[in-house]
Order: structure tokens, then C-alpha cells, then sequence
């Protein structure tokens, strides 16, 4: 040991970014930063399908919802990125 001391925070984080899951756990966390970066009443008349290849798709039924979506889906995207702590989201798909 080098003396110095690690919080388990540091720890995990070094542990999953040697190991290659950090990247695999973000994707994981985009349906939920979709969430937080739309608000409820967004994620009432949505649905996240999937991400992958950094392609989020977006399942919505109404056609004004859909247009919404498509007029704010930078912004969203932006805020999901910055949530991530990196631009995980390269586009979203909205259908």
C-alpha cells in the first residue's frame, strides 16, 4: 500500500473503470436519466424501449407528444450526457 487512503467511493470507481463495467453501467443508468432530464409528465406519455450503439429510442403514441420531443430532444440530450459525465447519448430516436 501506498499509505494512502481511498474512500470506498474511489475504490469502486477505479474497479469499474479497470475492469470495463463503468461503461456498461452508465448505459444501464440512461432510461433513468431519460427520466430525471424529461420530467414525469413526459415519462407519462413516453416510453424508453432501449440504448444502444448510443442511440436512445423513444416510444411515444400521441403525435403532439412526438412532436415535443423532437423540437426538445438536443436539450434532453444534452442533459443526459451531463448527467452521465460524458456524451454517452449521441442521438435520440423518437417514434
Amino acid at each position: 500500500m501506498n499509505g494512502k487512503v481511498h474512500t470506498i467511493g474511489e475504490l469502486l470507481h477505479k474497479y469499474l473503470r479497470e475492469s470495463g463495467l463503468e461503461h456498461k453501467l452508465l448505459e444501464a443508468s440512461v432510461p433513468t436519466y431519460w427520466e430525471e432530464a424529461v420530467g414525469n409528465h413526459i415519462v407519462s406519455q413516453s416510453k424508453c424501449k432501449r440504448f444502444e450503439d448510443g442511440r436512445l429510442f423513444i416510444e411515444v403514441e400521441a403525435a403532439v407528444w412526438r412532436q415535443e420531443l423532437l423540437l426538445r430532444r438536443e436539450d434532453i440530450r444534452n442533459k443526459i450526457n451531463t448527467r452521465a459525465g460524458k456524451e454517452i447519448v449521441k442521438e435520440i430516436i423518437i417514434r
